[in-house]
């Protein structure tokens, strides 16, 4: 007899290095993405088809410590303790499952998510930190973090992020809210740190190179302003690449996370 409950809906968070991917979301034949690995993996251990969706769609190179992603699956056999490991012990070195829960059915980890949070780190020395390679970007002059500070406050709140976005962004509505954008010095590191309800395609890296231009003396604080009024790609600093940008958090409501008891048919169903 068939089990007449919903089907489970699993939420996972997960961390992933991804200096070896070609970003997140699955791609053609032999492209090797972090959701494919994570799918093959939890096909093998549910025993059964299914599609495992994303928070956000991180680029190739771009790391995680908290991605987001739900499956449904109609297996209630395997606690989720024991899902995390099996699913674990089928992933590579550098993709981990850090948690499993269950959410509610309509959950969805990306059109659930009402917000980001990403961080972004630069390494300024004169010498390149070998050790470090591909988890920052390697500056080998200093940057003024007052100056940058200064021009990150004037990001926060809602705007028109045209002017951050590439200009491959087709979106027709590009205003976004910007909660915060921090910049912290952590012995030669500098590390940005943007929370905001979405992001254009490369917003964030955007950000941060226009905020080295501001930095490193090129412009002042003030030319964010600039950029967001005239809504104009070109008055903003370049795309960094993506080895220091880290998806750290996706942030969720707690109604849109909270379990509702099911009523059984002793209780009238």
């Amino acid at each position: 007899m068939s089990d007449p409950r919903p089907n489970r809906n699993i939420k996972m968070v997960i961390a992933y290095n991804g200096a070896a991917y070609h970003g997140w979301q699955r791609q053609a034949d032999g492209i090797d993405t972090v959701q494919e690995r994570v799918e093959k993996a939890a096909i093998q251990v549910m025993q059964h088809p299914l599609a495992v969706h994303g928070a956000g769609r991180t680029d190739a190179g771009v790391h995680a410590t908290g991605q987001v992603a739900n499956f449904h699956s109609p297996n209630r056999s395997i606690p989720l303790r024991g899902m995390r490991r099996a699913i674990n012990s089928r992933l590579p070195a550098d993709i981990a499952v850090r948690s499993a829960c269950e959410a509610p059915e309509g959950f969805h980890s990306s059109r659930s998510a009402a917000g980001k949070t990403y961080r972004y780190r630069i390494y300024t020395a004169p010498l390149r930190p070998v050790e470090l390679a591909g988890q920052v970007l390697h500056y080998w002059r200093g940057l003024d973090v007052e100056r940058m500070q200064n021009a990150a406050r004037r990001l926060v709140g809602t705007h028109d992020f045209a002017g951050l976005a590439t200009s491959s962004d087709q979106r027709d509505n590009t205003v976004r809210t910007i909660f915060r954008c921090e910049i912290a010095r952590i012995g030669p590191e500098i590390r940005v740190s943007v929370r905001g309800d979405g992001f254009l395609y490369n917003m964030v890296r955007n950000i941060v190179g226009t905020l080295m231009e501001i930095g490193r003396g090129r412009w002042d604080p003030r030319r964010i302003d600039k950029i967001i009024e005239t809504r104009d790609r070109r008055n903003a600093g370049p795309c960094v690449l993506p080895d220091g940008l880290t998806l750290v958090c996706v942030h969720y409501r707690p109604e849109d996370l909270e379990l509702k008891p099911r009523l059984t048919q002793a209780q009238g169903i």
